[in-house]
């Protein structure tokens, strides 16, 4: 399931960077506009695991937070990012047009790769994609369907994965940056990936969510550069799939939870 895991960071990374962009122009109530942010890593393009995966369709939330130069008040701003893609054939990597996609009856918008996402935040239209919270949690898709992409519907439905860890501030890249994967401070996931970035550099690793003390090197965090005005990144996120067979088609399905915030590095 390698592929598959780097297909969940890919995302996660994409609409982090999306969602950077787009809160510099809504106005979150009652907090303020966070300090724009850096353009993320370019992800690579999504690869499902193995050679019989259809498709994958992913919901995330995002907890995004910062705090903005000269101001001491941090601002913390809550997304919800729903996610789709279906294959032309299983294994493969061309992209196929499935129709209209939604999840909880909200429609995803379909990219022209024939990739599907909705971004839903504060300030926006809409402020969420209704995933709930705990026990009640659902993504309830429904793929209208086209070409070689039959129409299904599935209700995935469980708590999100979580990460109650503290995140750094500052990250030192002659220290290196650890962090704690724990049953203490990870809940509900498979996996975990740690991202840290800035400009369009970035280092990305998978973790067990039991992996214990974890440490990003002085080597890993080499080709990053220093960043003083706190638009750097540092994302923590824990995710879980499932695979179903609908209408003799494996596909995935995977919920997220993105903890991101804004850092220097030095």
């Amino acid at each position: 399931m390698k592929k598959l895991f780097l297909f969940a960071a890919s995302a996660m990374i994409m609409f982090a960077s999306s969602c950077d962009k787009k809160t510099t122009t809504t106005t979150p109530t009652p907090t303020p506009t966070p300090t724009p942010t850096p353009t993320g890593p370019t992800p690579p393009t999504p690869v499902p695991s193995g050679n019989d995966i259809s498709g994958a369709l992913i919901s995330i939330k995002m907890d995004y937070s910062t705090q903005p130069a000269g101001s001491p008040i941090p601002v913390s701003l809550v997304s919800e990012i729903g996610t789709a893609v279906f294959y032309i054939s299983p294994g493969g990597t061309t992209m196929a047009d499935a129709g209209t996609v939604s999840v909880n009856t909200i429609a995803l918008e379909k990219q022209t790769n024939n990739s599907y996402t909705k971004l839903a935040t504060t300030g926006m239209t809409p402020s969420s994609l209704n995933f709930g919270s705990g026990s009640s949690s659902k993504s309830s898709w429904s793929v209208g369907g086209a070409g070689s992409v039959a129409a299904f519907t599935y209700e995935h439905t469980g708590t999100f994965p979580n990460y109650s860890g503290t995140l750094p501030t500052s990250v030192t890249k002659s220290s290196g940056v650890t962090l704690t994967l724990n049953s203490s401070t990870v809940s509900g996931a498979d996996s975990v990936y740690v991202v840290v970035a800035a400009g369009s550099a970035s280092f990305t690793k998978g973790y067990s969510a039991t992996a214990g003390s974890i440490t990003i090197s002085a080597s890993d965090l080499s080709s990053l550069p220093t960043v003083s005005d706190n638009t750097a990144l540092i994302e923590v996120c824990p995710f879980k799939y499932l695979i179903n067979t609908i209408g003799g088609k494996k596909y995935v399905f995977i919920k997220e939870q993105a903890i991101v915030k804004n850092i220097n590095i030095n």
